[in-house]
């Protein structure tokens, strides 16, 4: 009974559709990458080195705690930025598949169709749930909670640095991978790129919905994801160039940019210190 009032209540189940079917499928991936990296069998291509597979786990893993948050928000306005992010990285996840399908192709055709069939469901429902529930609930809303000039600017420059990041990647993933500390196969690159270049676009929504409330959701997950990306060199330094010193800098410093919007929820709407920024902004 408490499950069905739940699903009939708040956001649309359609939406929570939506929400809960990027944390399934998000979670199968988590696991397949961090138990068999790299596997044949596991994953719908081969990912090498093991470095790349656990950077694809850190994705998924930030697209189920993305997915959590955003199923526990109490209504549309404050789910609809990971909804947008869901959104392009579903299309643009989608349309880079097309682009790539050597590596898919080596494995069973079954791995191709569990792939694609996956992003069709998200492709098929959430832009139109997004539309939907944009003309009944949404549009330019009331601003509750502004953004301080510290929220601002660390999900501003979160999304440069990921949308530099992004463009760079799906150009030209090779040389992108020049200044990255193990080789990144095209394949994993441009997804990787798909990935931050929805959050550049998330990011850029939150800012122009301007209320901190609304936006929360997407700072939240920053913090954990800066802290895994750190660890995966850690985690595989068999993997990384010889001398791979500022490839490596490069690489934190991005995982840095990343985590950096988790300094925003150290302010607390209603103290002083949130009215002193708020003021300032």
């Amino acid at each position: 009974m408490r499950a069905r009032r739940w699903w009939t209540t708040g956001q649309h189940p359609w939406v929570k559709f939506v929400e809960l079917f990027l944390v399934a499928n998000a979670v199968a991936a988590v696991l397949s990458l961090l138990l068999a990296p790299g596997s044949e069998e596991w994953f719908t291509w081969t990912i090498v080195p093991d470095a790349s597979a656990r950077l694809l786990a850190v994705m998924y893993a930030n697209a189920v705690v993305l997915g959590v948050v955003a199923v526990r928000q109490p209504d549309w306005a404050h789910a609809r930025v990971l909804v947008v992010l869901i959104c392009v990285f579903a299309l643009a996840a989608t349309a880079m598949t097309f682009f790539h399908l050597d590596p898919f192709l080596a494995h069973p055709r079954l791995h191709l169709a569990y792939w694609l069939g996956g992003y069709a469901v998200l492709v098929a429902s959430a832009p139109a749930v997004f539309v939907w529930q944009e003309r009944r609930e949404g549009g330019r809303l009331p601003v509750q909670v502004a953004l301080t000039r510290l929220q601002r600017g660390a999900g501003g420059a979160a999304g440069v640095a990921m949308g530099a990041a992004a463009l760079a990647l799906l150009v030209s993933p090779a040389r992108f991978s020049d200044v990255w500390p193990w080789d990144v196969a095209p394949l994993t690159g441009r997804l990787l790129g798909v990935w931050l270049g929805a959050f550049a676009i998330a990011y850029a929504w939150a800012l122009w919905d301007g209320d901190w409330l609304r936006v929360r959701p997407l700072y939240l997950a920053a913090p954990i994801t800066g802290l895994l990306l750190a660890l995966v060199p850690l985690a595989h330094g068999g993997d990384l160039r010889p001398s791979a010193g500022d490839e490596l800098a490069v690489y934190y410093a991005l995982a840095l940019l990343v985590a950096a919007p988790g300094v925003a929820l150290l302010v607390r709407p209603g103290t002083q210190t949130a009215r002193r920024l708020a003021e300032s902004a």
